[in-house]
């Protein structure tokens, strides 16, 4: 008995962290598992969210690839990933390379609170902010240019098909502490640049480096798996953009701005063409799942430095 019982505590031991995870585990199940294998299954059923459920096979996957306004967005959310790569890839390491070249500990941490406390703003005051600097009329873009006498290029900008995608993708500017652009990348960037070793600032130095050599042969290698992240995390935010794009435009003007999101939010909630938009649904998790396996096979990570 004495034997079964202490052969027991060591089991109890190894088990009783795991039994913390199941309200996690279970959260996970109901609002994540559950809904996205019932989407998987709705998006082979005519269902309209309630009475009708019919089974169409690959029905709504064929339709998907004949509709103009699906494909019309997927072209607008390629010009997004693009844009959004590029600045993730470019201001927010700027911004961490000027931080870190600073010697002041005190400075450094009063500009790294000033670069990152736009990121407590909710998403949704940043957007409407930007609205404000968009509008036509009494919008505060348009009135700086009046006053610099740039008055000629007022428009517009979110009410024309020209402009309205391209001012959605310069919210946030200069991208440095917006979450959902710069904010995130430039606290990433910044402490993977403070855990390079110091042993290789010292190599550097000694073959009198300068800072754009540093910076080519140091700390764009050493952040090489911060960079794959970043361009990963970049696409899926592009692929999946949806609350700035209905907030400013709803997908207009015409479907000028129309993203893949709010083509799903329009076809299951003003047409109630819920298997059609799981759908569409599936299709984006499949384009996003393809992106990350290239992702993880062709772009490097840092090398490790002995």
């Amino acid at each position: 008995m004495k034997g079964r019982s202490i052969s027991r505590k060591p089991l109890m031991r190894i088990l009783t962290p795991y039994f913390f995870f199941i309200p996690v585990y279970f959260l996970l199940i109901t609002f994540k598992y559950i809904p996205f294998a019932t989407a998987i299954q709705k998006s082979f059923y005519n269902w309209d969210g309630g009475n009708t459920d019919i089974f169409i096979g690959f029905g709504n996957f064929i339709e998907i690839f004949s509709d103009a306004v699906f494909l019309q967005s997927l072209s607008h959310v390629v010009m997004v990933c693009f844009a959004y790569i590029l600045i993730a890839l470019t201001v927010p390491l700027i911004a961490a390379e000027l931080l870190f070249s600073l010697k002041n500990t005190r400075a450094q941490y009063i500009l790294r609170t000033a670069f990152t406390f736009p990121m407590v703003v909710p998403g949704v005051v940043t957007i409407l902010l930007w609205r404000w600097i968009f509008a036509g009329d009494h919008g505060i873009l348009n009135q700086v240019l009046g006053v610099l006498g740039l008055g000629a290029w007022a428009s517009p900008w979110l009410g024309q098909s020209t402009t309205a995608l391209t001012s959605i993708i310069f919210i946030g500017f200069p991208w440095i502490g917006v979450a959902m652009l710069g904010g995130m990348q430039f606290l990433v960037y910044f402490g993977a640049l403070q855990n390079i070793p110091k042993e290789l600032f010292e190599v550097g130095k000694l073959h009198h480096m300068n800072i754009f050599q540093r910076l080519w042969y140091i700390d764009l290698p050493m952040l090489a798996s911060q960079f794959k992240l970043m361009i990963m995390l970049a696409i899926i935010n592009g692929m999946q953009i949806f609350d700035s794009v209905f907030i400013l435009t709803r997908g207009g003007p015409g479907f000028s701005t129309m993203t893949p999101a709010v083509h799903i939010y329009e076809q299951g909630f003003n047409f109630g063409r819920m298997g059609y938009s799981a759908a569409i649904g599936v299709v984006l998790f499949v384009i996003i799942m393809v992106i990350t396996a290239l992702n993880q096979k062709f772009l490097k990570n840092t090398e490790n430095v002995d």
